[in-house]
């Protein structure tokens, strides 16, 4: 039996996402997903944007990615950094079908070829980062190291 093929004895998690897929053989993750914890659409940016001006934001990821007049200059260094395709949805774009509730929003999903994605960074962890890109940066490196999967 070889090591990926033995039955996992880390915890399982609630959610019906899959578990990060271990890679030993060097292959790079295809992409990031960002999940955000707010709907799509004209109304809602401009209620965004409203919250961010007067400082009451209501998803803790799009506080680090984005500011009142769109994405931030530090989330882009940080996305071309890590050399991976970066994708954005909101709540409401999120396909039922990777079983995600929406308790778990916002998180950060990863994405292996045509497989189910997988969740790289929970709602949790995005809560701890104090608004930082490079906290962010830190826990996404983290978390692809964790999994074995190789970004840039």
């Amino acid at each position: 039996m070889k090591p990926h093929d033995r039955p996992s004895t880390a915890p399982r998690r609630a959610a019906a996402v899959p578990e990060a897929p271990v890679r030993d053989d060097g292959r790079r993750l295809d992409r990031l997903i960002l999940v955000y914890d707010g709907d799509r659409g004209i109304g809602a940016a401009l209620l965004d944007a409203v919250k961010k001006a007067v400082g009451r934001e209501d998803c803790a990821l799009c506080e680090i990615t984005h500011g009142p007049l769109g994405k931030r200059r530090a989330w882009r260094a940080c996305e071309a950094r890590l050399g991976v395709a970066v994708d954005e949805l909101h709540r409401d774009e999120l396909p039922d079908a990777w079983g995600i509730s929406r308790r778990e929003l916002p998180c950060v999903l990863g994405r292996l070829g045509d497989a189910p994605p997988f969740v790289l960074v929970s709602r949790a962890e995005i809560g701890a980062l104090q608004r930082s890109t490079d906290a962010l940066e830190a826990t996404l490196r983290a978390a692809l190291a964790r999994h074995g999967v190789a970004a840039a």
